[in-house]
């Protein structure tokens, strides 16, 4: 929760933070949302794509 926060914090929406946060077990996550997928990028191992 804690990881959320910190992104939520730096910029990403809160819920976009707490599936980024839930997906962390994935290597992909997909998403319409181009701002999400920008700002997520480097954040994690799981890359955030669209479908």
């Amino acid at each position: 929760m804690a990881q959320v926060l910190q992104w939520h914090e730096d910029g990403l929406d809160f819920a976009d933070a707490l599936h980024l946060a839930q997906s962390q077990n994935c290597s992909v996550m997909y998403t319409f949302d181009d701002k999400f997928m920008k700002k997520a990028r480097g954040l994690t191992e799981c890359e955030v794509q669209q479908p």
